[in-house]
């Protein structure tokens, strides 16, 4: 893959995450669908991996490589997030921590910054229409995927 090639998939990457970020943001504000602490942890994993997607397509040699292993940690860990998050969809019983986890996410500081786009207030367990067949958690948890793959691949890879 030549260096140019490189950079625009970086930024195109960086571009799609930024983009899911705006799709909940979306489902938040104009279909009325309100988020969930986790909901919320998912949007911080794909904003990080955006940024660090980003960077790496800015800087070249070992600092790209090292932005791609940080959007892989950071991606994977909202692989976590949400794969308890379609534990707990398909698992009305158990809670989500709505009282613990919701008064750490909504204790950060960028949910006092911008609390339109990460204050939480929805219900984890909430079953919500699905979209081509997915659930929300479930696409998050997908994409999420994709980007830790993507990542890693491309921080083996020369160039």
């Amino acid at each position: 893959m030549t260096p140019i090639a490189r950079t625009r998939l970086l930024f195109l990457l960086s571009y799609l995450c930024f983009g899911l970020v705006a799709v909940a943001l979306y489902l938040q504000h104009v279909e009325r669908l309100a988020p969930c602490p986790l909901c919320i942890l998912q949007r911080y994993a794909f904003a990080g991996a955006g940024v660090f997607f980003l960077l790496s397509g800015l800087f070249g040699g070992a600092l790209a490589r090292s932005g791609l292993w940080v959007s892989a940690l950071i991606a994977g860990a909202g692989v976590a997030v949400a794969a308890r998050h379609v534990y707990v969809v398909y698992h009305p019983s158990v809670s989500c921590g709505i009282d613990v986890v919701e008064d750490f996410v909504n204790s950060l500081p960028p949910a006092q910054w911008l609390p339109q786009v990460f204050f939480a207030d929805g219900a984890c367990g909430a079953k919500l229409p699905p979209i081509f067949g997915l659930g929300i958690p479930e696409w998050s948890l997908l994409w999420l995927t994709v980007l830790v793959l993507i990542s890693v691949l491309l921080s083996w890879r020369r160039g």
